[in-house]
């Protein structure tokens, strides 16, 4: 089993993890292009995409496709590649691959046979959101693509007392997850939305969820496209400030959202930094309904 006082074997290749653009073409390191162009193979999300960059940077290295439906089979291809002493790069459609995107397993498996894995950074959707937030850069949390089922969401936004929130969300859902913030905080909390980074059409902006909500509502027109990152900065805490009408909305959301009355408790706690014993009893009848 690998470990840090085991040497890497020196006849392997190298796996390469590089990122790429994730919006302006000419986004990329000189080490990426070089790297790319000097490997044995590169496994690639998709190669229809990748291409593209690829021809841009006259870069004739055979590709050969790496994505989530086939990462496990692919995996022991490169990995027989990488013993027989042959250099390969993995590169996602557009970014820091393995951030939300293929790759985990096949660097791990490397890591497992003692094959040096060697990161090429670059761009990154996640860390380009968080530096134009003016708010996440200490403590965050990233929650890639959020879960679907909205008692699970409601418990991840009700938990951020000590950290800003990031995540992903798709454009058939991101109004939706805008309406369910409203309800945990308020239309008035402000929030980062970005899209399009890098992009002709970059948008990122700092404002409130009514106000995202309204424009988003107003654009929908144009059929929201592309991947949404939402920067959701952490909530100052409440002590004693806390209504008992604002205690009871956010236990009955959570319950008519089929959570249970402990975890409810337990996460309507958290939210309003309030000790759980002191609202547990006073609530019980909401439990009964």
């Amino acid at each position: 089993m690998h470990n840090i006082g085991t040497k890497k074997q020196s006849n392997f290749g190298i796996l390469y993890v590089v990122a790429t653009p994730i919006g302006n073409i000419n986004d990329i390191t000189y080490r990426a292009v070089e790297v790319l162009s000097n490997v044995h193979i590169i496994a690639t999300e998709d190669t229809r995409h990748s291409i593209k960059i690829l021809n841009y940077y006259g870069i004739k290295t055979k590709q050969i496709s790496y994505h989530k439906h086939n990462e496990a089979g692919r995996c022991d291809y490169l990995i027989e590649l990488l013993m027989e002493g042959k250099d390969v790069a993995v590169i996602s459609d557009a970014g820091t691959p393995a951030i939300s995107d293929p790759g985990d397993i096949l660097i791990s498996k490397a890591h497992e046979n003692n094959i040096s894995v060697s990161p090429v950074p670059g761009p990154c959707s996640l860390i380009s959101a968080i530096s134009v937030s003016g708010f996440a850069s200490e403590d965050f949390k990233f929650i890639g693509f959020l879960p679907k089922k909205l008692s699970q969401k409601l418990s991840i936004f009700s938990n951020n007392n000590d950290h800003s929130l990031i995540f992903f969300e798709s454009p058939n859902r991101v109004l939706d997850t805008l309406e369910e913030l409203k309800k945990m905080y308020s239309g008035n909390k402000t929030i980062l939305i970005a899209k399009e980074i890098t992009k002709i059409y970059e948008n990122i902006g700092n404002d409130s969820i009514d106000n995202w909500i309204d424009y988003l509502k107003k654009n929908d027109n144009e059929k929201l496209k592309g991947e949404f990152i939402i920067v959701v900065p952490k909530k100052l805490l409440k002590e004693n400030n806390v209504s008992d009408d604002e205690i009871e909305r956010l236990l009955s959301l959570l319950l008519d959202n089929n959570v249970s009355y402990n975890s409810a408790i337990k996460i309507t706690s958290s939210h309003f930094n309030i000790n759980k014993n002191s609202i547990y009893k006073k609530y019980i009848n909401l439990a009964k309904k």
